[in-house]
């Protein structure tokens, strides 16, 4: 915002206003250098819902639209018909409370949203809302505040923006359109929580109504310029000592006004606040009914808060013209934040837990947005662990209900019935003989041994785990978790993303396990607090994403969507979020995720930074930023051809550089050949594209030069015409007698097996498709890796877009940081081997129905093997089946074949009626191998992961 210009000196004060001057420009210059936001990226959680205390909520004139500030430092915009989300705002934030936004406001017409809160230099954004294409974009920033905002609104004709804030700092009033600062007041004995403007009709003159926690409300008479007045009336209005929500009746006669420490609610008259009456209240047992609002009508009172009714956050309704109560509606399991009436009548709620809703103008739930994270309050005694902390117990909802067990060596989500007795798994330990902690729940007084605890003022203890052999502890708190010796002596503390509700240790003393406020749950060493995993599991009970802070990553499907990076642009541009599937290719790393907690986790990491970096190299400074891409198509439009379509798409260069453009056919890359290019800050590329026959969605990906990929881009319906000839194409692989150079142990059935698969699926798939192709089987000194790409090459040329490819790979594998190889014929130590890169390649130049075998014997961990497969699947979205073992190779026989080529064999050669689909192959290919595993003599050990989303296409006739 403009400097507020100095009064005009008088005679004999003119040097000192030139010192005064020089000084404000002075304090202005270093601001503006001191105030750029962190370029670190920001770890933020992304479920399409707010993760975090809804502070408040506002809309339009016409209800069409609301908005919502919350503390995990977005606001967001709805439909409020259908309760759409329809953007995301993300001012510059920082760590900790930098950020969270406390108040939004919304014009009558809909196209100015004004936010704040706890933010840099304690500004107000204000953005502009396009409402035909829901754009949303930074228009201006008023800065310089002294303390937080509270609330937001503006003035009926969306001409003033009042705002009011914390402290002793009271009100402000800005000139919506230019950020000019018109009027203030600052004579408030403590932080106002509400400001609204008075309906007028007419020639009336404005009023703006405030509420302080000083005790007090105000009447401020604000001129034609905005300036705001002294209080025209104030007083005490009685029915507590924190007046929090004030508000007028739409005829703007009377206010209501709620308070945080009282059950009581009030009605006032507007001219001079003395007390009308007080709204029935009998039955709301207990907190305060803080938010009030009137219906559009100015028929009905709506109050709601902290106030509970039979134990429910509840809102209730009386007769405007007296006070009579009408109805009790249970809104949420948490405070209830604010109520905004609807014109149409009815009114949005929004609540801490978080919750946002619509009600009708009876008082009925018509629609709600609920919490998406897991409820970890109550969870002291829930929250169980097996002892090396690698097995979780919790539950979603509040006290341990809906519980569920979390594998991480597995990786798998696993619903618990209530009442299973799982005793491997430790509850957390608060009582220790002679070690004795006190006031530890809900308390800001802890206590061991009779002595006190420090903590600071206000914060509450929440948490308590005692250390298995009992010398020492770790205190969960609302703003803290903090690590203490058996004396009393804090050994570290920690900040943390919400309140530590749930804290327990392993019983091998390495781990400390927090469930926070955020739904997230995090492993710390128990030696200094430090992280180094975290969990989120959605409300679904089907995704989840486990994360370290240097960015590594495993997820279920859909749950690398679930979080992802904030990063600032700038004190004047609204912040970008990187979501962990635009990190993907770095960063998702199955396997790692899965050893982060084994002895070897700590080397394993520092070798997996080595090589790929940190997160934060990555995205610091935005540098990495994908490109802008734009389809020269609009969305929607239908491209048609014979055999092949050709697109155009715009990249404009954000500071990343513009690196490869990944191309998409029904959700599965491709590899296109590039028609033309022209290169600059924005470049312009075409593309040719083979398609099967048929109809096909199209979509594009532009990456930086540091491998961060942007959104994909609106799909763009393509169909070809032209119907070909299905082609089954077999690319067999075998290798068993490496050289004595390789480093390699000599296999037994490599060569039979990469022999038979071929011969067996070249018999068998001849009733599905139209042609079967000469299966090209390499073997020994043909299957190097020159004799591969070669072989690869030649098909590529045969293959066409209509057809199947199987990719069958028998012989020696490796995985380094959760990237597999195939070690062909010519391997040599320190040599990449075909690479998980190269495999990438070539299912990107493959049809779409591309299956990829994998029968390799690998001296390293089971888990690191299926991780691999897992990446290589997800990443190309193509199926991928293969086998991980560990053991003696010279017992990997059975029936003269690998047990999983056996296994396989079986399945295919079985006698069908009708088509088996590679979908249909994996379970029955896993089912045969652990069958043929256990006829096995001595310690034999083998799985067989498979990952076949997109395997819904037949193989052979069954």
């Amino acid at each position: 915002m403009p400097p507020i210009p100095p009064p005009r000196p008088r005679v004999g004060q003119t040097h000192w206003a030139r010192l005064y001057t020089l000084l404000c420009i002075l304090l202005l210059t270093i601001t503006a250098h001191a105030s750029e936001p962190t370029a670190t990226p920001l770890l933020r959680l992304e479920v399409g819902m707010l993760t975090a205390k809804i502070n408040r909520i506002a809309s339009d004139g016409q209800g069409r639209w609301a908005v919502t500030a919350s503390h995990d430092k977005t606001a967001r915009l709805w439909e409020v018909a259908s309760g759409k989300l329809l953007g995301v705002l993300r001012p510059p934030q920082g760590e900790g409370n930098e950020g969270k936004l406390y108040a939004v406001a919304m014009s009558q017409d809909g196209r100015q949203i004004a936010v704040a809160g706890w933010t840099g230099e304690d500004t107000i954004y204000l953005y502009q809302h396009n409402p035909q294409q829901h754009s949303l974009r930074l228009a201006r920033r008023l800065s310089g505040l002294p303390n937080v905002v509270n609330h937001l609104a503006f003035s009926a004709d969306g001409r003033w923006l009042a705002a009011g804030l914390g402290g002793n700092h009271g009100v402000r009033v800005f000139d919506a359109a230019s950020g000019q600062l018109t009027g203030q007041n600052t004579s408030y004995g403590d932080r106002c929580h509400s400001v609204a403007f008075r309906p007028v009709k007419g020639n009336q003159p404005l009023e703006l109504l405030t509420s302080s926690y000083d005790g007090l409300l105000r009447l401020h008479p604000v001129d034609a310029q905005g300036r705001l007045g002294a209080p025209r009336v104030q007083r005490a209005p009685g029915g507590g000592q924190q007046p929090f929500a004030a508000r007028f009746s739409p005829d703007g006669q009377r206010i209501a006004v709620g308070f945080a420490d009282s059950t009581v609610v009030q009605v006032l008259d507007a001219h001079d606040l003395r007390e009308l009456f007080r709204p029935e209240r009998q039955g709301v047992d207990s907190g305060g009914l803080s938010s009030v609002a009137w219906s559009a009508d100015g028929r009905s009172l709506v109050a709601a808060g902290r106030g509970d009714v039979q134990g429910q956050y509840t809102m209730r309704r009386w007769a405007a013209q007296d006070g009579h109560r009408l109805t009790d509606t249970p809104l949420a399991a948490d405070t209830v934040m604010d109520l905004a009436p609807l014109p149409q009548g009815g009114w949005l709620f929004a609540a801490q837990n978080p919750t946002l809703g619509v009600l009708d103008a009876q008082g009925t739930v018509q629609g709600r947005q609920d919490a998406q994270q897991a409820d970890l309050r109550g969870q002291h005694d829930q929250l169980r662990l097996s002892a090396d902390g690698q097995q979780l117990r919790f539950g979603f909802a509040k006290w341990g209900k809906q519980p569920y067990v979390f594998d991480i060596s597995r990786r798998q989500l696993l619903l618990r019935p209530a009442a299973a007795n799982e005793p491997s798994l430790y509850a957390a330990r608060t009582h220790a003989g002679a070690l004795k902690v006190e006031n530890w729940e809900d308390n800001t007084q802890p206590r061991l041994n009779g002595q006190p605890i420090q903590l600071k003022p206000y914060e509450l203890a929440r948490s308590l785990a005692i250390d298995a052999n009992g010398q020492g502890f770790v205190l969960g708190t609302s703003w803290s978790l903090r690590g203490y010796q058996r004396d009393g002596k804090r050994q570290w503390q920690k900040p943390v993303p919400g309140v530590a509700w749930a804290v327990n240790q392993s019983q091998d003393g390495r781990w400390v396990v927090a469930g926070y406020g955020d739904g997230t749950i995090r492993w710390h060493r128990r030696e200094d607090g430090q992280e180094v995993l975290a969990l989120f599991a959605h409300r679904d009970g089907k995704r989840w994403v486990l994360w370290t802070p240097e960015g590594f990553y495993a997820a279920s499907e859909g749950g690398e969507e679930l979080f992802g990076y904030h990063l600032n642009r700038g004190k004047d541009q609204d912040g970008e979020f990187v979501s962990a599937g635009q990190l993907s290719e770095l960063f998702h790393r199955p396997a790692l995720i899965s050893q982060r907690l084994s002895p070897e986790g700590d080397a394993l990491m520092a070798e997996a930074v080595k090589q790929l970096g940190t997160v934060d190299e990555v995205l610091a400074h935005a540098r990495s930023l994908p490109p802008i891409l734009t389809v020269e198509a609009p969305s929607g439009q239908r491209v048609e051809g014979d055999s092949e379509i050709e697109v155009t798409v715009r990249l404009q260069n954000r500071g990343g550089g513009i690196g490869p453009v990944k191309l998409f056919v029904d959700g599965q890359e491709v590899s296109g050949r590039q028609a033309a290019a022209t290169e600059g800050i924005t470049s312009q590329r075409t593309y040719a594209l083979r398609l099967s026959p048929g109809e096909h969605q199209v979509a594009f990906q532009a990456t930086s030069l540091r491998g961060v990929a942007g959104p994909l881009s609106a799909p763009l319906h393509a169909r070809v015409r032209q119907v070909g000839v299905k082609t089954l194409h077999i690319l067999a692989i075998g290798v068993q007698n490496y050289p004595a150079d390789s480093g390699q142990s000599k296999l037994n059935y490599s060569v039979l097996d990469a022999k038979a698969v071929a011969k067996v699926l070249a018999r068998r798939a001849k009733p599905v498709f139209s042609h079967v192709a000469e299966p090209v089987v390499l073997t020994e000194q043909n299957a190097s890796l020159a004799g591969i790409n070669q072989a690869f090459a030649q098909l590529k040329t045969r293959m066409q877009p209509q057809d199947t490819l199987v990719i069958f790979l028998a012989g020696h594998g490796q995985v380094h940081v959760d990237s597999y190889r195939f070690l062909p014929w010519d391997y040599r130590p320190g040599s990449a081997g075909l690479s998980e890169t190269r495999l990438f390649e070539m299912l990107k130049e493959s049809p779409q129905h591309t299956l990829l075998l994998i029968d390799t014997c690998d001296a390293g961990s089971m888990v690191e093997m299926a991780g691999a497969y897992e990446r290589m699947s997800r990443e190309r979205q193509r199926p991928v089946i293969g086998a991980s073992r560990k053991g003696e190779f010279a017992r990997e026989g059975y029936q003269k074949h690998g047990v999983f080529t056996a296994a396989l064999l079986n399945v295919l050669a079985r006698p069908q009626r009708e088509q088996l689909t590679v979908m249909e192959l994996y379970p029955q290919t896993k089912r045969r191998v652990e069958e043929f595993s256990k006829k096995l003599p001595g310690n034999y050990l083998q799985t067989v992961q498979g990952y076949v989303a997109n395997g819904e296409f037949p193989l052979v006739w069954r």
